[in-house]
């Protein structure tokens, strides 16, 4: 309606205009609904003849007519209307909270006061009876207490009859006559006025009062503060959608191949740090549901996101209680522990707007999830996995099977029991209230934790019999069965939480890789993402084979143990012996570069400084020594060499300059030596020198090829640590950017004198056992999120791989590291790097191929090798670079632990004797045997240079036989001036000589150690 409306003139029932009091605007007031009668029906009344009484319908008062039904309403006061028409003919309108009014009744009421007393006089001089029975004055309460009147027609009052007119007092029947209705009115509210009068001071004035202030406050603080409450309920609104979908931060699992846990990494630095997996509501048993409501909020499933007389217990006693589930969700994920009313408040607001959004079901579940259930337990299924052991079960695919699931399960029987389930519950959902006052695995820390914890289940076991709660296998919750779970509970093992580890070197060089990758480079915000993002990663390794590597480790070098080695002979521990303390292991598969083992130290918890456990020498470049010669000749075979070439092992001057000066050069040339410092004066092929260990053909080897070529084959090869390591520091010692790899490396190159990593010797390796094709060493093959997503998988069908070399140079290597023959010049009959000890069902013994190394300076140990299937490296030495007593080289130091093994990965154990644990792991690997590549052929050259002839015969590349002898001419009066042919033989018919292929000279500003077997 609009305000012109309202200040319409009154219209009277009979159609005329009241030009009255205009209505006032107030909503609910009785008075703006004062003159809004509709015209006629029940709320207009006739003009009724001046008298006391007023048609009325029966059971209604006259005055009040009926209201329609259906309005919905409650009936409204209208104007009493009775007197004369005014001056316009109009009646007069009267009412209740008229002054005219007032003034009327009290006329009237006088009138019939002094009626009445003339009645009386009357009545008892007429002798109408005796005094007791004359009409006395009334009164307003005998109005009040006065029988129903008599209806009859003629009365005003019904069917009441009319009272005769020469007996205006008494009724036909002799009954006084009565007041009107207007007098007993007027009486009845004087009697009131001075009731009320009366007790204007009492008690219960005082407390209506109180009352009526008090709904008027609050009334008040509704209205005006309505609007400010639902503006700042909009306000916090969209906090809801960035509380609900932030990432609260969870534990990150490392699994090996087999699912079996390695290792949790979770925050440990920040302030609210601690061990967190979620879990889906599905999997959260109804017992634990219960326990926990009936602990925290028992209307949470009916309130809207928080409990008001909860509020109101922590406003009156001023305490950070009060606060039901969704406000304890909305608290633990804002972090704001700091009590004040108005963060409660905020909170439940925000718990409102949750609860709006999403569904009670899911906002238990944000609750299990978050909510602390002891100092480092974040989320109830990292409470159930500290406190009871009970851990998820997952399948290779990272289907699982959360603890939580297993609440009831009796872990020594594997059966269900539902009073168990209950006493774990019942204690868990006490734990949140005060979760380091409470956590049990703090008892060596907080005397008393695991006392309070018991006494607060008692109290949400006492919450449960109140509610009356039943629980599926248990039934109702009674104070027998509360008896019962308390005895279950006091038998309840608590623990310090222990985060064990197993292969840590491997773990932690996962770790390294994956926040690498997170920070992209950053590896600060990479490790915070890893920490805090829930990530389960299958790793590459195999538990059971890296144990017994570890195992095999320590059998080698702190067990007695005889080793031979042509006139060394030494028995007893080589630890304490020949001071060789530390060892590394990685073990690598062929084909798809899957790390199956690594085993950074000889022990993991030992600080001694020859062994710095935590170290991983798996990645600690080191000298490899002669383990490096296969890549120098390598890079020969592809720039034509092959295994039958021969490089006679004499001494042989390599000059660092180039002059006139015989003395000069003598002065400055550098000449290796062999292990011994000696020469073995051998007309050796490649073949020979290599497996034997020699140096000076290695040495001319790095001279035709040249040492850019070697460093470049290197790097393809995965060896990056000579650039990475050596190149700045040339550079830097010389001062000059343009130097090159020829200009600061030195022919000692080729006998291992720049250190790698024995991770990246291995990977270098692999590209010989797979035929040429190079794939990066891998850790990770799955990595799932807490919540199933599949975020990477490696596909072992398609590795990465990069051809390196053809099959046939790769072969052509394979062929000489696996000659097990050719090496027994040095070895004699030492067959460690074969598996000589170990047949085949069939009696093959199978192939393996495999090189060793050791410094100069006798500090680094290494042996290398490689079945078609696997590669195995093993470095051995101390963790600070002290020498070796007794001349321990790779055959006796390293080669034992490589042996066993390599062979253990192919499936024997023991087959050496070395009594080592097998453990369960099952060797995946069949392929036992080499095989030729084709393009490759057997082709026999002479023994004088290996060239063309027939002294002997070795592999080399089809089509790229020798056309040539090397040899001089030879007649009947000449002898053979052929070199180093050591059977006299002189096959050649041309004019060529047969030489040592040397390479120009390169500077040199010392000379490096050399390299032993």
């Amino acid at each position: 309606m609009s305000n012109s409306q309202w200040k319409q003139p009154f219209k009277h029932p009979e159609g005329s205009s009241y030009n009255g009091h205009q209505q006032e605007r107030a909503s609910g007031s009785l008075l703006r609904r004062y003159g809004e009668q509709p015209a006629g029906g029940a709320s207009a009344l006739p003009s009724q003849p001046a008298g006391p009484g007023l048609n009325a319908a029966p059971g209604q008062q006259a005055g009040y007519p009926t209201v329609p039904q259906g309005t919905g309403r409650a009936p409204t006061p209208l104007p009493l209307q009775a007197g004369p028409s005014n001056q316009e003919g109009q009646p007069r309108r009267t009412g209740l909270l008229s002054g005219r009014y007032n003034n009327w009744v009290s006329n009237v009421s006088h009138v019939v006061r002094r009626w009445s007393g003339k009645v009386v006089a009357v009545a008892g001089n007429m002798g109408l009876g005796s005094p007791s029975q004359a009409a006395r004055p009334l009164t307003s309460s005998q109005v009040l207490r006065s029988p129903a009147l008599p209806t009859g027609p003629g009365t005003g009052l019904g069917e009441r009859p009319a009272a005769s007119s020469s007996q205006p007092g008494v009724s036909q029947k002799g009954q006084p006559w009565r007041r009107s209705r207007t007098l007993r009115i007027s009486m009845l509210r004087r009697r009131r006025r001075q009731r009320l009068k009366s007790q204007q001071f009492g008690p219960r004035r005082v407390v209506t009062v109180m009352a009526s202030v008090l709904a008027v406050l609050v009334l008040i603080f509704l209205s005006t503060g309505g609007a400010s409450a639902y503006a700042y309920y909009q306000e916090q609104y969209p906090r809801v959608q960035q509380l609900a979908s932030q990432h609260v931060s969870q534990t990150s699992r490392i699994y090996d191949r087999n699912m079996n846990l390695l290792y949790q990494a979770y925050d440990t630095e920040s302030q609210y740090a601690g061990r967190r997996t979620p879990v889906a509501y599905k999997d959260i048993p109804m017992v634990m549901q219960q326990a926990m409501v009936a602990a925290e909020d028992p209307t949470f499933w009916q309130n809207a996101g928080f409990d008001p007389q909860g509020i109101l217990r922590a406003f009156v006693e001023h305490n950070g209680g009060g606060s039901g589930l969704t406000q304890q969700l909305i608290k633990n994920l804002t972090h704001d522990d700091q009590y004040s009313y108005s963060r409660k408040i905020t909170e439940a607001a925000l718990a409102i707007a949750l609860t709006q959004q999403y569904p009670k079901w899911k906002i238990l579940e944000m609750y299990f999830n978050v909510a602390p259930f002891g100092a480092q337990e974040l989320g109830i299924e990292a409470a159930v996995e500290d406190y009871f052991d009970l851990k998820p079960h997952c399948d290779v695919h990272f289907n699982c099977i959360p603890g939580i699931r297993y609440l009831d399960v009796d872990l020594k029987t594997g059966k269900h029991d539902p009073l168990l389930g209950l006493a774990r519950a019942s204690f868990l959902a006490g734990l949140p209230q005060n979760p380091d006052y409470y956590d049990p695995s703090l008892e060596h820390v907080i005397p008393g934790n695991i006392e309070r914890a018991l006494n607060r289940q008692k109290y949400v076991l006492n919450q449960m019999i109140k509610l009356g709660m039943v629980v599926d296998g248990v039934g109702q919750v009674t104070p027998e069965v509360a008896a019962k779970v308390e005895a279950i509970s006091a038998q309840f093992k608590f623990h310090p939480y222990v985060n064990t580890i197993r292969a840590p070197h491997f773990v932690f060089w996962v770790i390294t890789q994956i926040e690498d990758a997170l920070g992209h480079g950053d590896m600060q915000a990479g490790k915070v993402a890893f920490l805090t993002g829930g990530f389960n990663i299958r790793t590459t390794v195999d538990v059971n084979l890296e144990t017994f590597v570890e195992k095999a480790i320590d059998r080698h070098l702190n067990q007695p143990e005889c080793r031979y080695f042509a006139s060394y002979t030494g028995c007893g521990p080589l630890s304490t012996i020949n001071n060789v303390n530390d060892a590394a292991v990685v073990v690598m598969d062929a084909k798809t570069g899957e790390i199956l083992a690594m085993d950074g130290s000889s022990n993991w918890n030992s600080n001694k400084p020859q062994i710095k456990g935590q170290v991983n020498a798996a990645l600690s470049p080191r000298q490899p020594g002669s383990s490096f010669k296969p890549i120098v000749y390598a890079t020969a075979f592809q720039m034509g060499w092959y295994p039958g070439i021969v490089l006679p092992d004499i001494k042989t001057y390599f000059p660092y300059t180039l002059n006139n000066d015989l003395l000069d050069l003598l002065k400055n040339t550098y000449q290796p030596t062999d292990y011994g410092n000696t020469y073995h004066n051998w007309n050796s092929t490649i073949r020979e020198a290599l497996q034997n260990s020699l140096n000076v053909p290695a040495v001319k080897a790095i001279e035709f090829t040249g040492i850019q070529n070697v460093i470049t084959m290197a790097e393809r090869m995965g060896i990056t640590a000579i650039r990475d390591y050596d190149l700045p520091a040339c550079r830097q010692s010389k001062n000059n950017p343009k130097l090159t790899y020829q200009d600061c490396f030195f022919p000692s190159l080729a006998l291992g004198t720049a250190e790698v990593p024995l991770l990246q010797m291995t990977g270098a390796y692999q590209v010989f056992a797979d035929g040429g094709m190079r794939v990066p060493p891998q850790g990770v093959l799955d990595i799932w999120d807490n919540y199933g997503h599949h975020l990477y998988h490696y596909d072992t069908s398609h590795p990465p791989a990069t051809r390196v070399l053809s099959p046939q140079v790769a072969y052509l290597m394979t062929s000489v590291l696996s000659d097990e023959a050719s090496r027994s010049k040095e070895f004699g009959g030492d067959h460690t790097l074969s598996m000589w000890d170990w047949r085949l069902p069939n009696g093959q013994v199978p192939d393996v191929a495999a090189k060793t190394g050791t410094t100069d300076n006798f500090k680094d140990n290494w042996t290398i090798g490689y079945t078609p299937d696997v590669v195995v490296g093993v470095w051995a030495g101390n963790a600070n670079n002290e020498p070796f007593r007794g001349n321990v080289i790779g055959i006796t130091g390293a080669a034992p632990i490589w042996h066993s093994v390599i062979e253990r990965t192919m499936g024997a154990c023991n087959a050496d004797g070395a009594d080592i644990p097998c453990g369960s792991y099952k060797s995946p690997y069949h392929d036992y045997f080499f095989t030729a590549p084709s393009g490759v052929k057997k082709v026999c050259v002479n023994s004088v240079n290996g060239l063309q002839g027939s002294g002997y015969c070795d592999v080399m590349l089809e089509g790229e036989e020798p056309q040539q002898t090397g040899l001089l001419a030879t007649n009947s009066n000449s002898s053979s001036t052929g070199t180093g042919d050591t059977n006299g033989m002189n096959q050649g018919n041309g004019g060529d000589t047969a030489a040592t292929p040397t390479a120009t000279a390169t500077t040199n500003n010392g000379a490096s150690p050399t390299a032993t077997p």
